[in-house]
């Protein structure tokens, strides 16, 4: 989101690179998440939810397209940034430059 934004909470964010997609970036951080809240090491309420907004994301996202998406954006130097949140309900999701608050849902609309 840009600069003096509040960011969406709870919110999980993703970045993929060279040789990490964000379908990998997901799964780790979900494997993060889910040891670290089993632990105790978490906040409960938030760890759920954000453990939630990643399974959601890894059910519902066409990672195909993100791939895609990710590769163009790596080879024009852009930023790979991605956010996942929760609006009116449904997981929203993009890139962190063109969220602007409202992003994607898993359906494909915009909001």
């Amino acid at each position: 989101m840009g600069e003096g934004r509040e960011r969406p909470f709870p919110a999980v964010e993703l970045r993929a690179d060279e040789e990490h997609c964000l379908e990998t970036a997901a799964r780790r951080e979900y494997q993060r998440l889910t040891r670290d809240y089993l632990r105790g090491e978490l906040g409960e309420s938030e760890a759920e939810e954000r453990i939630e907004l990643l399974r959601e994301f890894l059910e519902e996202a066409d990672f195909p397209a993100l791939r895609r998406a990710c590769e163009v954006r790596l080879r024009e130097g852009r930023g790979t940034e991605f956010l996942l949140f929760r609006q009116s309900g449904g997981l929203r999701y993009g890139f962190l430059d063109e969220v602007g608050g409202t992003g994607r849902s898993t359906d494909g609309s915009h909001g």
